[in-house]
């Protein structure tokens, strides 16, 4: 192999090495009345690929003592977070209804946060 092929090689996988890690997601749950933090290494800005505030399951992870909805959604998540953590290191988001309605009445619902740091 000539010395121009190993460098391009080489070139290749540090290339493919970047581009694998930005494309991880990250998934984050966090219970109503709870506030999420997302953090990103140094450098690195929060890009949103999906965000809702609601009930989607039933799990253990944020207990229901009401109704079991898993069929409601605030309507405008997405663009609630994006404005409040998009393109920034680091920001901290309240689960309330306060802050993004209330999709479901007695129902404890959940912010799942889907995102890149990039």
């Amino acid at each position: 192999m000539g010395l121009l092929t190993v460098a391009s090689m080489l070139v290749f996988l540090v290339c493919a090495a970047t581009t694998n890690a930005d494309t991880s997601e990250i998934f984050q749950r966090t219970c109503e009345y709870s506030t999420m933090h997302v953090q990103c290494p140094a450098g690195k800005t929060i890009r949103l690929r999906s965000a809702m505030y609601g009930r989607k399951e039933l799990n253990n992870e944020c207990p229901n003592s009401g109704p079991d909805t898993t069929t409601c959604e605030a309507a405008n998540g997405g663009n609630i977070v994006a404005q409040m953590c998009n393109h920034k290191n680091s920001c901290d988001i309240p689960a309330s209804n306060s802050v993004f309605g209330d999709p479901c009445v007695y129902t404890v619902k959940y912010l799942d946060l889907v995102y890149w740091c990039r």
